[in-house]
């Protein structure tokens, strides 16, 4: 069929015709994990970032949301070559994105917007998560294989280390979302913190800023459950090494 190769133009067509575009592949997407093999083929990666691009003015807009939705489900799936996203500035365009979500988050009070708001926050939050897991895995690999004697790729891990690392500008941020009323939030938030931490440390001094001491301090009084306060306590452990 045609549609492959017609489709960059669609999405960079005028609104409303990428946003329509976009749907069908976060549909086809999710009911056929095979099609991310199809879009990564037809070289969509770069176009969707340019969407991005095109859009950061209306993060809460249906054609962002939708996007994302896509970039969610192509993060997900096992299939995807993650090192081809990476090399595209993946995680450039999640910190942009999220830096922007958690303002808003941290800030929203009209009730209409929240929903909106805490939707895409966890679908960036779960995009994070499975970018943070692909490179855990990778550098678990490589020392697993290193401590086995047989080699291991240390270059691949180090780059994938070093392409990733603007990713720790979130950690800050990530702090403040931890004593987040909404239970799936600070799960989320928790669990990309405390991988964020295990790959690269505490590597800035901001966040132990009283700030973030202070978003410690509440969500260890107001937590009960102890696996929630061991996975706390291990993240400051990391913060302060």
């Amino acid at each position: 069929s045609t549609l492959p190769f017609r489709y960059e133009h669609i999405l960079m067509a005028p609104d409303p015709v990428p946003l329509y575009a976009l749907k069908l592949l976060v549909a086809l997407t999710e009911h056929s994990p095979a099609s991310v093999s199809l879009v990564e083929e037809i070289h969509l990666f770069p176009v969707l970032f340019q969407v991005i691009l095109g859009h950061q003015d209306s993060i809460l807009g249906n054609t962002m949301q939708t996007v994302i939705a896509l970039l969610n489900n192509i993060v997900a799936n096992k299939r995807t070559n993650m090192m081809l996203l990476f090399k595209e500035g993946l995680a450039h365009h999640i910190c942009n994105l999220l830096t922007e979500a958690v303002v808003l988050y941290l800030e929203a009070d009209d009730k209409s917007s929240t929903k909106t708001v805490n939707a895409l926050l966890l679908s960036l939050l779960d995009i994070l998560q499975c970018m943070l897991m692909y490179t855990a895995n990778i550098v678990r690999q490589t020392l697993q294989a290193q401590k086995s004697g047989t080699g291991g790729d240390t270059q691949a891990a180090e780059d994938l280390l070093l392409i990733n690392k603007p990713l720790t500008d979130l950690i800050s941020l990530l702090i403040q979302l931890l004593p987040s009323e909404d239970t799936e939030i600070y799960v989320s938030a928790s669990q990309c913190l405390s991988l964020l931490v295990q790959l690269y440390g505490g590597n800035s001094q901001e966040s132990m800023s009283p700030e973030n001491m202070d978003s410690f301090a509440e969500v260890l009084k107001s937590k009960k459950d102890t696996r929630q306060l061991k996975l706390l306590l291990r993240i400051v452990k990391r913060l302060v090494s």
